[in-house]
């Protein structure tokens, strides 16, 4: 059947013929084993590579050249290397979307088929199942979404030869809220309860085909994580103690050098009072000065039966919690009762050398009143540590250790609070009272406003603190 200006298409493959074919060398994840051996499983070395009998009976399939006329309304150039280059990539997506399902399930569909069909002949019926095509003359299935996302997919990477799969994916949302945004990209509404609401969108992503080529090409690449490195207790004992040493090197120097003192500073509330917070790199640098220079005094005068203490008093958005202006704060004891790690001297060590300086508002760790600290600023200053640490302490950190590479500014002190927090067997209750906040602050119908959840933490301090004194 014609479509538009075209003749009929009466292209044909059998299964082993549709090839990846091109120049261009897409990734396929190997399985290896400990010395790096490509381990095939169930002798299967075609896979991802051919189509298989029956494919096109899961997946909606149209040849490259329709799916070129689709998109260019016109055949593809032999000569062009622009069109050559598309042919290749279409076919690459479609066999990404056949790849979606195992081997297995598509001999089971194909089988199962092959049975309706069978009853439809045995019972007199033509039309058993309905025809497969031909489809319009026009980009139904995505195929020019697809084709963004595999080229994204050939961007070179930072630890392997290609960019990552939670690198690569994010072309797929960027092209749903480009389609969102643009005339005609949403269509009705579905109203539901309160504040969860559907829309019918006309992004191609969310199609049928499309999905089938996200899950295949995941498939096809694998995935790396590369998750930040943990810090044992004996690493956070000595850079508690080698940072304390610094101190005293540089405070004893005359003459007094207030910006090598408050770099030392920032390294030791940055690195004792993250660990024993659980926070997040984003979160640090949000920590507000007011408030966290206030709580300082709880340190030499706690209320009650507290023990000696202060507040990371966080202030802004961030990952827990997106609202503008929210504040939250956790209590941290002055010294960690099993290991001897000292977060409150850090902490008023800090603070008394900004209030010198004539800092009393802002982020702590900005470097002005007004300067909004960003988390690239302090890489050297979180890496330095480990650093000096390698080099002292080689059985902490082994000399061919990247520190660079294997710790994260983000994640590698609340990685290591949790794994700590685990060891000393801390009640899950108590660290959920740190994390109460969040849970407040997510819920659907929230109790409380920030400023009321950080009320009631007052209340429940006593709790709350066990966690930093039972580091």
């Amino acid at each position: 059947m014609k479509r538009g200006p075209f003749p009929p298409c009466k292209q044909a493959w059998c299964a082993s013929c549709y090839v990846q074919e091109g120049p261009i060398e897409f990734v396929v994840r190997q399985t290896l084993d400990e010395e790096g051996n490509v381990i095939v499983k169930n002798n299967d070395t075609t896979r991802f590579l051919i189509g298989r009998d029956g494919d096109h009976l899961m997946t909606p399939f149209q040849c490259e050249i329709c799916h070129f006329r689709n998109i260019c309304t016109r055949d593809p150039h032999p000569i062009l290397k622009s069109d050559q280059l598309a042919l290749v990539y279409m076919r690459r997506v479609n066999l990404d979307a056949f790849w979606k399902s195992s081997s297995s399930t598509v001999l089971h569909n194909c089988g199962q088929i092959s049975r309706c069909l069978a009853t439809g002949i045995r019972l007199g019926i033509s039309d058993m199942l309905p025809p497969l095509g031909p489809f319009p003359l026009e980009d139904s299935l995505g195929m020019k979404a697809a084709m963004a996302v595999l080229d994204k997919s050939l961007d070179k990477g930072s630890y392997e030869k290609t960019v990552q799969w939670a690198t690569f994916r994010r072309t797929r949302g960027a092209i749903a809220n480009y389609h969102q945004a643009s005339m005609g990209g949403m269509t009705d509404r579905v109203g539901a309860y309160e504040k969860n609401k559907i829309w019918i969108s006309k992004a191609p992503t969310f199609g049928f085909f499309f999905s089938r080529f996200m899950n295949g090409i995941h498939k096809r690449v694998g995935e790396t994580v590369i998750r930040d490195e943990p810090l044992t207790i004996d690493m956070m004992q000595h850079i508690d103690e080698h940072l304390h040493n610094k101190w005293r090197s540089a405070h004893e120097q005359e003459p007094r050098d207030l910006m090598k003192l408050l770099k030392v500073a920032r390294q030791g509330m940055w690195c004792l009072g993250g660990f024993c917070s659980a926070l997040r790199g984003e979160e640090m640098i949000m920590m507000e000065l007011a408030g966290t220079r206030a709580s300082v005094v709880f340190l030499t005068s706690p209320r009650g039966s507290l023990g000696p203490h202060y507040d990371m008093v966080v202030s802004g958005p961030t990952k827990g919690n997106q609202i503008s202006g929210a504040k939250f704060k956790i209590p941290i004891c002055g010294t960690t009762h099993y290991s001897g790690l000292r977060p409150g001297i850090w902490c008023s060590r800090l603070c008394a050398l900004l209030t010198e300086q004539g800092r009393t508002k802002g982020y702590l760790f900005g470097f002005t009143d007004s300067h909004h600290p960003q988390l690239k600023e302090f890489h050297d200053i979180f890496y330095e540590v480990l650093e000096e640490v390698q080099e002292a302490r080689p059985d902490l950190i082994k000399p061919e250790v990247e520190v660079r590479e294997l710790f994260g500014i983000l994640r590698t002190l609340r990685r290591s609070a949790t794994a700590h927090a685990t060891n000393m067997r801390i009640p899950k209750d108590i660290i959920e009272a740190i994390n109460r906040w969040r849970r407040e602050k997510n819920s659907d119908v929230p109790a409380l406003d920030m400023q009321g959840v950080c009320a009631r933490l007052d209340f429940i301090k006593p709790t709350v603190l066990m966690c930093s004194e039972s580091f």
